[in-house]
């Protein structure tokens, strides 16, 4: 499994991978905290320099978990970005979305659930995994709990240390983390590949 390819947050362009020969990738789609950067408001030096370039912006951080032997890609976090950063993954590899993971309930991590909605792309049973009280979050909540009611999205709980097998040999654990746990608890995750293990908590 290649790791820390990162995509979508520098000027830099995206160096060439010998992706014929891989098969698990980690693609690090955005490091920026919840509201990205620049975040709205900020009238600093740094701030201005990104609303006038583009490219000095950062998107909010996420990773994507890619088997291409399966043509299929897993989402560490639904951000604002969720948008552009899906866009980057079906441009450059085209993989389909098999699953989001969530880590927590602050709007960084969860927001970009909305896209799925039938406003947006009116997905099909999208299966998203979380931990009980961020699940509970989400059916007791709207807008999030139209999405579990027309089946945009199919909620799948999560136990801490315990492992979900996304593919024959991509697994995917979440780990409980301190953090301001105002409406969900908290986790990382642990992906485990055929040779490497990674570690996200954003």
């Amino acid at each position: 499994m290649a790791i820390a390819l990162l995509v979508g947050c520098t000027k830099q362009e995206v160096p060439p991978l010998p992706v014929a020969a891989l098969e698990h990738l980690i693609v690090v789609l955005g490091v920026a905290q919840d509201a990205g950067f620049p975040q709205a408001g900020c009238d600093k030096d740094c701030c201005l320099d990104a609303w006038k370039e583009p490219h000095n912006r950062k998107m909010v951080s996420s990773l994507a978990v890619l088997d291409l032997k399966s043509n299929r890609h897993w989402i560490l976090d639904a951000t604002p970005d969720f948008k552009h950063q899906s866009h980057l993954i079906a441009n450059k590899w085209g993989t389909k979305l098999a699953g989001i993971f969530l880590t927590h309930a602050h709007i960084g991590h969860y927001t970009g659930l909305m896209q799925l909605g039938r406003e947006v792309m009116g997905e099909d049973s999208i299966p998203v995994y979380a931990m009980p009280r961020m699940t509970n979050f989400l059916q007791q909540n709207g807008p999030w709990d139209q999405l579990v009611a027309l089946g945009n999205i199919e909620l799948r709980s999560l136990n801490s240390d315990s492992a979900v097998m996304v593919s024959d040999s991509i697994s995917i654990t979440p780990v409980l983390v301190p953090h301001r746990d105002e409406y969900s608890e908290t986790v990382g995750y642990y992906v485990q590949g055929p040779t490497q293990k990674a570690l996200f908590i954003p």
